[in-house]
């Protein structure tokens, strides 16, 4: 999806519904991006200790090479997991109840494979305006996340169009919402629920991910929506 259509869409939204950080965006490069960072595999490092950066203007790119964490490598589709991964989150990290069940965790990751050498996170309005964004990434407060699973939901029959599942910080804002630009009819995910990765976030802010082309509808739907009514909006733009 075009950068400048998802930045408008993101400007619509973020008009009705605050966001606590600036949205962010992924896409696929060819080479890496002038002034970007990127983070060597010999010294551990978790991508989220940079989502200050990123949101103060920072572009981190990843490759095969360079992602800063094994389990990194796995969720952005750079490498498959190993049963060492199954090991360390249930003996290590205490996240499943026992070593079958962490090798259960990982061979449903499925990540895809990528689309590109270099995947680069950064500032959505950073990007340039032709160039393609995949997944977009928003930062928002528990009322904020209301307007945006009422709005997720607004136009389907069903009323399970967010997802909020057990999954590695990087896992629910790149592997899953990538995962659902294949699905007829796809979900938005909320994240920030891993333990490993929640020091790098106020207590009070979540991710809300989803593939650039879902929330280009989401914001076409706003017009005549319950954003519109006063009442309720309101309600998105207090603070917790």
């Amino acid at each position: 999806m075009n950068s400048n259509s998802v930045r408008e869409a993101v400007d619509r939204i973020e008009k009705n519904i605050p966001f606590c950080l600036p949205a962010m965006a992924w896409r696929f490069a060819h080479s890496v991006p002038a002034g970007a960072t990127t983070v060597d595999d010999e010294k551990w490092v978790c991508m989220f200790s940079f989502v200050n950066g990123i949101a103060d203007g920072e572009t981190l790119c990843f490759s095969g090479g360079n992602t800063g964490c094994g389990g990194a490598a796995c969720y952005l589709g750079f490498k498959k997991p190993s049963d060492e991964a199954a090991k360390f989150l249930a003996e290590d990290e205490k996240l499943k109840q026992d070593v079958e069940l962490g090798k259960a965790f990982y061979d449903s990751v499925n990540a895809r494979d990528p689309a590109g050498p270099f995947l680069v996170w950064q500032r959505l309005d950073e990007i340039d305006s032709d160039l393609e964004v995949e997944t977009v990434n928003l930062w928002v407060s528990a009322h904020a996340l209301s307007g945006l699973v009422t709005l997720a939901n607004y136009d389907r029959p069903s009323n399970d169009n967010v997802l909020i599942p057990f999954a590695s910080g990087c896992q629910s804002i790149w592997t899953i919402p990538f995962q659902q630009q294949l699905e007829d009819a796809p979900k938005a995910v909320v994240g920030g629920m891993d333990p490993a990765m929640r020091w790098c976030l106020p207590p009070d802010v979540v991710s809300f991910a989803l593939p650039a082309g879902r929330l280009v509808e989401m914001a076409e739907l706003v017009p005549g929506s319950f954003l519109e009514e006063k009442s309720w909006g309101d309600l998105f733009q207090t603070k917790d």
